[in-house]
C-alpha cells in the first residue's frame, strides 16, 4: 500500500482536507538570477492533508508545478500551533522533488514554516515560507534560490 492510499484511508477517521496548491511569490529573483527572472507564479497542483487526532500531527502529499513550470511532488508531516481562532502557525517536514534550475531537478528533505488563516471551519488559506538559500549556504551545493511564499487553499473533506 503506498503512502497516498494510507493517507486517504486515515482521512476517513480524522480531519482531512483537499489541498489546492496555488500561487507563489518569489522575492528578489534578480539578485539570484533565478528562473531567468521569469518564475512561474502559478504553481497549481493538488494534494491531500489529514490531521491525526491521536498524535496531533498533520500528514500531507501533493503535486504542484514548480518555478520552471515542471511537475513536482512532496510528502511529509508537520504540526500546527494555535495563535487565535483565525490563525495557526505551523511547520512542515518532508521530502520533495522539484527543479532548481531549468534543466536539473533534486529530491531533497525540507522543513518550512507556515501561517494558516481559517476563513471558515471548512476553508483555510495557508502560506508556506520557503527561505532563501543564503540561510543554509553550506547545504545547497552552490544552488541559489530566493525567499518564496507558497499559497495553498484547503477545503475540509471530513471532520
Amino acid at each position: 500500500m503506498n503512502l497516498f492510499s494510507l493517507l486517504l484511508i486515515s482521512g476517513l477517521f480524522a480531519n482531512s482536507f483537499l489541498v489546492i496548491n496555488g500561487n507563489t511569490y518569489h522575492h528578489n529573483v534578480t539578485e539570484y538570477d533565478y528562473c531567468n527572472n521569469e518564475c512561474n507564479s502559478n504553481n497549481w497542483g493538488i494534494g491531500y492533508e489529514t490531521h491525526s487526532n491521536k498524535n496531533e500531527l498533520i500528514y500531507s502529499v501533493g503535486t504542484f508545478m514548480d518555478s520552471w513550470d515542471k511537475f513536482s511532488w512532496y510528502g511529509g508531516m508537520g504540526g500546527e500551533y494555535y495563535i487565535n481562532r483565525f490563525t495557526d502557525f505551523g511547520f512542515s517536514l518532508g521530502i520533495m522533488n522539484k527543479n532548481y534550475s531549468a534543466t536539473e531537478e533534486i529530491t531533497t528533505l525540507y522543513i518550512f514554516p507556515y501561517i494558516a488563516l481559517h476563513i471558515t471551519d471548512y476553508v483555510i488559506i495557508s502560506t508556506t515560507i520557503i527561505p532563501t538559500s543564503k540561510l543554509v549556504k553550506d547545504w545547497t551545493a552552490g544552488n541559489n534560490w530566493p525567499t518564496t511564499l507558497f499559497f495553498q487553499y484547503k477545503v475540509r473533506i471530513s471532520k
